[in-house]
């Protein structure tokens, strides 16, 4: 999982950002270990078929849909010849990263629909990733369903193709959401959890690495050959349902002391 390929990023956004140099020696890794790299779509359609998945088998997944994907990532990508899957966050598309304000990121470029119809071409899968990158899991049903089945909308539109895979914001993700997502009309959907996949999860919440500027070509290679990485660890349900109990209260605290800053400046 990666998300900004940049030479410069906020050091609050540090973790989220790769320098293009590293990216390519990642990519570099990938092609002289002979790993077969596909989209999501493609490595679940093999798990859900009784085809036996590649060896060394690695799909490339991007978030958000930031501009410097194209100027950064997509040639190094097509360079080597590797496919990849792009979340886009579709109401922000040809704007700016707003939700990145709090890293210091909200006037990141996003990509342009021509873009992405550009990248399409260049066999790169563009997913779902909301309108407008909330965390769905603790929005109300509609809420939450709006946001994944209009991304697919307008991301259609855009390209002019199924979309199939859906990343989940914030990486956040509950059993409702996981359903909103399946009847949404996607066949796939990744979350974060930092561990290695297996054929047998579940396709609605697909397990991902983070890969970082810190793991040069070494430490990548140990990463995805999975020494010191679990492995597609199931949700802890109880752990997940304290943390997202704790996210709604500090949601509702947010807007009680947005509304109250308003009601004092109008006076």
């Amino acid at each position: 999982m990666y998300h900004s390929v940049s030479q410069q990023a906020d050091s609050r956004y540090h973790r989220w950002c790769v320098s293009p140099q590293r990216f390519e020696q990642h990519m570099s890794v990938l092609a002289n270990g002979g790993y077969n790299v596909l989209t999501i779509s493609d490595l679940v359609d093999q798990m859900t078929s009784n085809i036996p998945l590649p060896s060394h088998c690695v799909a490339l997944t991007f978030d958000d849909g930031l501009q410097d994907f194209i100027t950064d990532a997509a040639p190094v990508l097509k360079r080597f010849g590797f496919p990849a899957t792009l979340y886009v966050v579709a109401g922000h598309i040809g704007q700016k990263s707003a939700w990145l304000s709090n890293l210091g990121e909200g006037s990141r470029p996003m990509l342009k629909e021509s873009e992405l119809r550009k990248l399409v071409d260049q066999g790169i899968e563009i997913g779902g990733h909301s309108m407008n990158h909330p965390e769905l899991d603790i929005l109300s049903t509609d809420e939450a369903m709006f946001e994944i089945r209009e991304s697919r909308i307008e991301l259609e539109r855009i390209i002019g193709q199924p979309i199939r895979t859906f990343a989940y914001p914030h990486g956040y993700a509950s059993k409702i959401t996981r359903n909103l997502t399946r009847d949404a009309g996607y066949s796939s959907a990744v979350r974060v959890c930092h561990a290695l996949s297996t054929p047998g999860e579940n396709i609605y919440g697909l397990s991902r690495l983070i890969i970082t500027e810190e793991f040069d070509d070494h430490a990548f290679l140990n990463l995805i050959q999975g020494h010191h990485v679990p492995i597609a660890p199931k949700q802890k349900r109880l752990a997940a349902d304290c943390w997202r109990i704790a996210r709604r209260v500090r949601k509702w605290h947010d807007q009680k002391f947005a509304r109250h800053s308003n009601a004092i400046a109008l006076k």
